[in-house]
Parts: C-alpha cells; structure tokens; sequence
C-alpha cells in the first residue's frame, strides 16, 4: 500500500525539502507626482514554497494514493500551511499522512525552517521588479513600460 511507503519514508527521513519560487508577474514602473510607482500584474504564476519530495515514489499509484511523477507529497506556503500535493480517495488516509508530517518536530521544522521569518518573501519576485525599476530608469523614460 502507498500510504504505508508514505509514512516509512517520512520515518526513515527518506524524502529532501527543497525551496521553489516562481514569479511571472510583469511590472509597470512611471513617475507620478514626483514618485517612482510601480503597477505589478501578478499573471497568476508568482510564488515561493518548500516542496517535500520522495524521489523513489514518484508516479507510483494504487487504489488510493496517487504521486505525481515528480514525487512532491506535499508543500509548505507562508499562506496555506502544509497542503498535500498527491491524489488521494481516502481522506482518512491523507489525515493520517498530513497529521505525520506536521506533528513530527524535525520533518515540520525542516519543512517551514526558511519560512520562519516574518519577512520572508519571493526573492525572484523582488530581484525582477527591481531589474524592470533599473531597466526603467536606463530608458528615461517616463511613460510606462513593462519588463518582460
């Protein structure tokens, strides 16, 4: 049964965490009023988690538990807590495997350790924003553009 790979790895420390961010937000930068304003347009793909993965169960399926091939069982988002990212029928089953991985000490503070920082943020998001405010100002440009 799946659920019981699931719960072996978990207890064995067979899985990695490893950060993910995404951003494809576009940004607006122009003047106004004497200020620099940026308009951000999140396009729906901007995002920063940890992702738990088991590697060995990637794809695997059976009557109830279904991995995807990338083997993410589950991710950990400042605004969503510890979601589990595999198909299940057996809510049961999935409570039991999402009660393990957050009542565990050492998998729960690994999963959340570089999220436990009141200002921690998508870098990439910021790294872009400021590169379209730098590309802004190389132009001289004072109408609006957008970084692509």
């Amino acid at each position: 049964m799946l659920a019981k790979k699931i719960l072996k790895n978990l207890e064995n420390g067979n899985y990695r965490i490893e950060y993910r961010e995404k951003c494809d937000c576009e940004f607006f930068w122009y003047v106004k009023d004497g200020e620099f304003v940026c308009d951000t347009v999140n396009n729906g793909g901007c995002y920063h988690e940890n992702v738990l993965i088991m590697d060995d169960l990637a794809g695997e399926i059976d009557e109830v538990i279904g991995i995807g091939s990338n083997g993410v069982i589950a991710t950990f988002d400042s605004y969503f807590g510890v979601s589990l990212q595999i198909f299940y029928s057996n809510q049961d089953i999935a409570k039991k495997i999402h009660m393990y991985i957050i009542n565990d000490p050492v998998i729960f503070r690994d999963f959340i350790a570089s999220f436990n920082y009141p200002d921690k943020r998508n870098e990439l998001h910021d790294k872009r924003r400021d590169k379209a405010l730098v590309d802004f100002l190389l132009r001289g440009d004072k109408s609006v553009k957008k970084d692509s």
